[in-house]
């Protein structure tokens, strides 16, 4: 009965729970708290917001459009980067034919109808990128669009459950069909290859059947916390995050419980993996689902990528399906029709103008606009909302004064709105004159990497010369140097 109590009471005090659980103050001889900034290096007053897709799919693999019909509904919606991951399929450019792998689309073709590309001409190219181009309905629009470069969704057709990675930057992982489970052969490929990349939507594969809803507000099983961890830490510096809410956040809800789990591991060990949304859209329905809005000084392919790994950025959705709302409401479903009049900036959903912090008074402040309610999460723990259905005002909960709370590892907070929810990025926070004992983290003994290496060693032992295999790489994975 009291080891019952005891889980019960770990649910109810876990990730991002409500009610909201209050840390203890620390004792006034305490040492100092230092906040990490991962905005620091922002300037407010100069830098621009720029919204951003980093996850998206066209007919080259499971997508329901054209590259050229991409482009254009991504420049309706005010993207200003976006970056094609069709499913073990390199972006070489939206001028370009991709290196297609024909069993993917074969498999989708519902959806691909096995139909033309479509890249843009290259003067259609230059009007989207300095923002010349219309918009579908004839009007213009503050800002270009440009191709985040060599986009590709990793692991592609793994059986049981979807395991991808999407990679940026580096010319790996074209046809590579994946393995399941198999999130580090990917991860270290895209590194070794000079790139970076960011884990999709995990939750689609820590749970296979997809109902994430029963699992709500529990922490998520060690295995994963642990493999995941592990992960960053064995790509650092290229391995930049992980997705927390995807789509409509059906299969992610439980994602940012994993993802502050996470932190509580890597953190210890040097490494701090950002929060990142995304649509992952296939249709022209989804495209405005979830994205990222990045501060940089310009708009340029070089300056996302800082951005990724810096991780100057707010990761933003229309949707909410976890534990980050009063009453367990979900966030309204977002009105399609709103892409007619759309402010080109912020979409209306809440977006932060500014961050400042104070290490001399150990706080945090937030500026922003079309925020109703902030919540701020400790090592997380939900431990403070203003605004909203709470009893503290909107404006005096703003600032988090970290000298009332015990902070071990991290603080996050995020706004709501009436049209979506806006992540920040942990805000780390050490102790003046302590220094953090790194953390141990087991090896999973996945099988899925020492299946990958079985298959790397059968292949090149017993295929690599075989006619009928290298017949099939090149009809259906589209390997066209097979019989070099």
């Amino acid at each position: 009965m009291k080891k019952t109590l005891s889980v019960l009471l770990a649910v109810l005090i876990s990730v991002l729970s409500i009610p909201l659980t209050a840390a203890a103050a620390p004792a006034s001889d305490a040492p100092r708290y230092i906040i990490r900034n991962p905005y620091a290096d922002v300037d407010w007053d100069t830098w621009q917001p720029y919204k951003v897709q980093l996850h998206c799919h066209t007919i080259a693999s499971d997508g329901y459009q054209t590259i050229k019909e991409v482009v254009q509904e991504c420049y309706d919606y005010g993207y200003n980067a976006v970056a094609v991951t069709d499913h073990g399929t390199v972006n070489r450019g939206w001028t370009k034919q991709p290196q297609l792998v024909p069993i993917i689309r074969l498999v989708k073709y519902e959806r691909t109808q096995m139909a033309p590309i479509v890249p843009l001409t290259d003067e259609e190219y230059a009007a989207y990128a300095s923002g010349t181009a219309k918009t579908t309905n004839g009007e213009e629009r503050t800002g270009g669009l440009i191709d985040i470069p060599q986009g590709i969704e990793l692991n592609a057709a793994t059986p049981k459950a979807d395991c991808h990675l999407t990679g940026y930057y580096s010319d790996y992982g074209q046809g590579l069909i994946g393995v399941y489970g198999d999130y580090e052969t990917p991860s270290a490929g895209v590194k070794q290859a000079g790139g970076i990349s960011m884990l999709s939507h995990v939750g689609e594969f820590v749970y296979p059947e997809k109902d994430t809803v029963k699992h709500t507000g529990q922490l998520v099983d060690e295995y994963y916390v642990n493999k995941f961890a592990r992960l960053f830490i064995d790509n650092a510096g290229s391995s930049v995050g992980m997705g927390v809410n995807s789509a409509t956040d059906a299969h992610t809800r439980c994602d940012r419980i994993l993802y502050d789990q996470i932190l509580k591991k890597t953190i210890p060990n040097g490494v701090v993996p950002w929060a990142f949304t995304f649509s992952d859209s296939h249709n022209a329905t989804s495209f405005n689902d979830a994205y990222t809005i990045h501060y940089m000084p310009e708009l340029t392919t070089g300056a996302v990528r800082t951005s990724m790994e810096n991780g100057t950025l707010f990761a933003v959705s229309h949707y909410s399906n976890g534990y980050e709302l009063n009453g367990w409401k979900e966030m309204p479903d977002y009105d399609e029709e709103k892409c007619d009049d759309v402010d080109w900036r912020s979409n209306d959903t809440p977006l932060v103008t500014k961050v400042t912090v104070d290490n001399e008074n150990a706080a945090i402040s937030v500026e922003g606009k079309n925020c109703k309610q902030i919540t701020w999460v400790i090592d997380g723990n939900a431990v403070l909302r203003g605004g909203g259905d709470s009893d503290i005002p909107l404006a005096d909960a703003m600032t988090l004064n970290l000298n009332d709370y015990n902070v071990e590892y991290f603080v996050r907070f995020y706004l709501v709105g009436d049209d979506g929810i806006c992540y920040s990025q942990p805000f780390v926070v050490d102790k003046e004159g302590v220094e953090r004992e790194p953390v141990e983290i087991p090896e999973t003994n996945d099988v899925s990497t020492k299946l990958r290496k079985l298959v790397t060693v059968v292949d090149a032992l017993f295929f690599k010369y075989n006619l009928f295999i290298k017949l099939f790489k090149l009809v259906a994975l589209g390997y066209w140097d097979s019989f070099c």
